[in-house]
């Protein structure tokens, strides 16, 4: 049996009607807004504009401070270091040169898109997205997930694959990050549909990339390295087997659920 669509269980997050699937977007007839389409992921924010262009600048601004620590690696290297410090030094600035390629590349789907955004409506609905959320903030734990966590990421799976049901039915996951446990809940549970929901484009294009089989190349910049090859490290994200239709990443905000109701049998949060 073919794994049901997601997009039959989408909701306007601003009125809860059905929403109605166009080439590229996705829209509400009631509120007469479109949602996008962002690289394949369903966007769906109650302001999908002005969410759009946060995201879009806070992924500049990351984008920004890869640039500003390049350059001063680069005048820090022109001073008289220790060998250690040099070698260091160097080190972190090919890597911010490359993580800033990498991430580039992401994000493309986000950086392309330059409409302006409806700042009245959005302060209107209040949809403002949370100030201490950057694109980044969670960016540690996409390599704990998909690189070293692998004991964590499995007592995580035996906590809450009893929970699913015993005969297919569909599992939401809210915050779902770059979709680690969905990954593995899909993988080993076998639910009909299992949708990863989270509001962070970053995360869910890693998550929805990696699902699809492919690999993913990004650079660490561990908190504490223990050693001096440890102050950048170059990471080849990948997830094995691939998922298929059955693993679905959606954006948006879990305060505006854009779900039908009664659509999943197990809510994970």
């Amino acid at each position: 049996m073919p794994a049901p669509d997601v997009d039959s269980l989408l909701a306007c997050p601003r009125c809860d009607a059905p929403l109605a699937r166009a080439a590229d977007a996705y829209s509400c007839g009631g509120c007469k807004v479109d949602f996008p389409d962002l690289g394949g992921l369903p966007f769906l924010f109650a302001e999908p504009g002005y969410a759009r262009a946060e995201w879009r600048n806070r992924a500049q601004h990351a984008l920004g401070e890869l640039r500003a620590d390049h350059d001063r690696c680069d005048r820090e290297l022109t001073q008289d270091n220790a060998e250690a410090t040099q070698r260091r030094l160097e080190l972190l600035r090919n890597a911010c040169a490359a993580q800033s390629e990498c991430l580039s590349e992401l994000l493309t789907p986000l950086l392309a898109d330059n409409s302006p955004a409806p700042r009245e409506t959005y302060l209107a609905l209040r949809t403002r997205l949370p100030l201490d959320q950057g694109l980044n903030t969670y960016y540690q734990n996409i390599h704990r997930d998909w690189c070293w966590g692998d004991e964590e990421n499995a007592r995580s799976l035996e906590l809450v694959a009893g929970k699913l049901p015993e005969h297919g039915g569909k599992v939401l996951v809210l915050g779902a990050g770059a979709g680690r446990l969905a990954y593995d809940l899909h993988q080993t549970g076998k639910p009909e549909l299992c949708v990863a929901f989270d509001f962070n484009p970053l995360l869910a294009l890693i998550g929805d990339a990696l699902a699809r089989g492919q690999t993913v190349p990004l650079w660490e910049f561990p908190i504490a390295p223990r050693q001096l090859t440890d102050t950048a490290i170059r990471r080849e994200l990948c997830a094995g087997d691939a998922a298929g239709s059955g693993l679905r990443f959606v954006l948006g905000d879990v305060l505006r659920p854009p779900f039908r109701a009664a659509s999943f049998d197990v809510v994970v949060t």
